[in-house]
């Protein structure tokens, strides 16, 4: 029973990072190459039960463009993720926010499903400023002009690293999958 205080529901997001990697040496005939090495890996948002993440529809831009962009956001049920990212290593950020500001990522998440608004490029926005472009609803992070987002968060262990200072400092729930011993995977 609750007098005379206001009650904010909360909800809460989760920040994805797949770790880059590279076939183990006894492993090199077993396992393939995957796209970016140990400097790859891939940035994703969940916001209920979808996990959303940038990509590219085609060939990679060396540079974004308007004209032919091919990124998009890709949304994945969170059931087939858990799935799919047993065996990879992983690390995974909660982040708890209040009613309204699940409210405005949904809403971002919606509109950029529909209608990517930038091409993914080497030198231009790809999964971990594309993230970082989502969470700026959030007030989690400061805001950035795009040109801020790809230089500061090139590849997703710049971002990893951030976020992980931000849950040190507010105690959020991380969860690290190790991954298989097939693989070399990336360092902290």
């Amino acid at each position: 029973f609750l007098t005379g205080q206001n009650v904010i529901a909360q909800q809460t997001i989760a920040v994805h990072f797949l770790y880059g990697s590279k076939p183990a040496n006894k492993h090199k005939t077993s396992e393939t190459k995957w796209f970016g090495g140990k400097k790859g890996g891939h940035v994703t948002i969940e916001t209920g039960d979808s996990i959303i993440g940038f990509q590219p529809g085609g060939k990679c831009h060396l540079f974004g463009k308007k004209k032919n962009a091919n990124g998009y956001f890709s949304n994945e049920e969170k059931q087939n993720w858990i799935k799919d990212t047993a065996t990879l290593k992983y690390t995974s950020i909660i982040i708890p926010i209040d009613e309204g500001n699940y409210l405005k990522v949904k809403t971002v998440v919606d509109k950029y499903l529909k209608q990517s608004p930038y091409d993914y490029a080497v030198f231009g926005m790809r999964c971990a400023a594309a993230t970082y472009d989502v969470l700026e609803e959030t007030g989690i992070v400061k805001k950035r002009s795009l040109l801020g987002k790809w230089t500061s968060y090139f590849y997703p262990q710049l971002l990893r690293r951030r976020l992980l200072k931000i849950a040190n400092t507010k105690n959020y729930t991380v969860i690290k999958n190790k991954g298989r011993n097939s693989r070399k995977w990336e360092k902290e």
